[in-house]
């Protein structure tokens, strides 16, 4: 058995999908990257790396990636995959607390996230948490990257942003949303705090 479909099976909170995401969804994912001008790029949540893989191969050699991973059988995985590899930081820890991972590293700011937290199936005061962490990290120039295999959580993601591109991949299994999201100003500037009845 994978090690993917034996975390799906043991955690499927924390892994979103039973297989690994397709060809078509991870080049869906990686259009709204600029490669040549990105200085920092994370990811929330990179599993067995099918989507860390791309970045490697596309990022410029000085261009600091750094994978948060709550799962440690997955991090330990990625830890030895890419020890060897300068710029790359794996952190076996929760998205939400990435700013203190940063700070440790000194790196910032960040250019973009790559997100496929399955947003469903977290507790929801920690999808608001990571994403309200989120939009402090980015600021105004930087992006968020979502994939999601439902639009459940449209409204609360734009309680956190403006989203700027949807595309929806139907050759993936199962078929997914690509969804590129701006900081929203407006959303900033007001007093966000978490509903008992939102879903996330």
């Amino acid at each position: 058995m994978s090690s993917f479909l034996e975390e799906f099976l043991r955690n499927p909170a924390t892994v979103g999908s039973l297989v690994p995401s397709s060809r078509e969804l991870t080049d869906a994912v990686m259009a709204p990257i600029d490669f040549a001008t990105a200085q920092c790029i994370v990811e929330y949540g990179p599993g067995t790396g099918v989507f860390t893989d791309v970045l490697m191969q596309r990022r410029r050699p000085e261009t600091e990636l750094v994978l948060v991973e709550v799962n440690r059988r997955f991090a330990n995985l990625l830890k030895a995959r890419y020890a060897n590899h300068p710029n790359v930081h794996v952190i076996h820890g929760s998205a939400d607390k990435t700013a203190d991972y940063l700070r440790k590293l000194g790196l910032g700011p960040v250019d973009y996230v790559v997100c496929g937290l399955p947003f469903s199936s977290l507790p929801r005061r920690l999808g608001w948490r990571i994403l309200e962490h989120t939009r402090e990290l980015l600021g105004a120039a930087g992006r968020l990257i979502l994939f999601q295999y439902s639009l459940r959580n449209e409204r609360l993601f734009e309680r956190f942003f403006r989203q700027q591109n949807h595309q929806y991949v139907l050759l993936n299994l199962p078929p997914a949303h690509v969804l590129v999201y701006a900081s929203d100003e407006k959303s900033a500037a007001k007093k966000t705090q978490p509903v008992a009845e939102q879903a996330v």
